[in-house]
């Protein structure tokens, strides 16, 4: 199992109402650090905008709390590079243990699927407490078991045939990618490298698509993401138009 990066506290819980929740009150305790925090259990997990998202034991569930030193513009780029770094985990289990191949793909706004099933998803959130703003990202992913959620069809690691021991040596691979990519986040001008990685692998781009923003209904086709993570459609008239949030169904 590959080492702890020295430069984040890990936190381990049996039973917790939710990762992020706990994140949210160490920021609010004025804490210092990185941290990691991991339940084998959840009983109040959430996905985003509040939605209920099943946690069961043995898959993995946590959050990673941090304070990075950017422009608070800058945070919603966390989600896609999240993304790109479980990406390259599944990946790199797929060849450690010559699983089959599988076709991973990064959903808009954060979602990473396999076959076009979700076996992962990020809830990303922020907040400025006293002058410090704190990031904390929230990851889960099926690593053994596929969770009921309605009108969504998911996966696991190990029904798609990637067999890890436990959720605990893809939270250390996971762990050893993204500290490395978060370093160079961290950077001016990250995120064009991001957002290019990012739409090599995107579900369905420029296919049709309709979303629904809570405010207006919308079909058209898939363009991409600007340079704030909102996508891009482009409308039957030929406009193209930005949405920073809505839920997107594909035809």
């Amino acid at each position: 199992m590959l080492p702890w990066p020295k430069d984040y506290n890990l936190l381990l819980f049996d039973r917790i109402d939710s990762t992020n929740d706990e994140a949210l009150r160490l920021a609010k305790s004025g804490i210092k650090g990185n941290f990691v925090i991991v339940a084998k259990a959840q009983t109040n997990s959430r996905g985003t905008k509040g939605k209920p998202w099943e946690s069961i034991i043995g898959n993995l569930h946590m959050s990673i709390l941090l304070q990075p030193a950017v422009s608070i513009n800058r945070i919603k780029e966390l989600s896609f590079l999240t993304a790109i770094v479980l990406r390259e985990a599944i990946l790199e289990f797929i060849d450690t243990l010559k699983a089959p191949k599988a076709d991973i793909k990064l959903k808009w706004p954060n979602d990473v699927l396999i076959e076009g099933k979700k076996v992962s998803g990020i809830l990303l959130e922020s907040t400025n407490i006293q002058g410090i703003n704190y990031v904390i990202i929230g990851v889960g992913v099926n690593t053994h078991f596929i969770p009921n959620i309605p009108n969504i069809s998911a996966t696991s690691l190990l029904s798609e045939g990637i067999i890890l021991k436990s959720p605990d040596s893809f939270l250390n691979t996971f762990m050893d990618k993204f500290q490395i990519h978060y370093s160079r986040w961290q950077k001016p001008d990250s995120f064009d490298s991001i957002k290019k990685r990012w739409l090599e692998f995107s579900y369905n781009l420029n296919k049709d698509i309709t979303l629904d923003d809570g405010i207006r209904k919308v079909s058209g086709i898939f363009r991409g993401i600007d340079n704030e993570g909102a996508i891009c459609v482009e409308l039957v008239n030929g406009e193209l138009c930005s949405f920073s949030s809505g839920r997107v169904t594909y035809r």
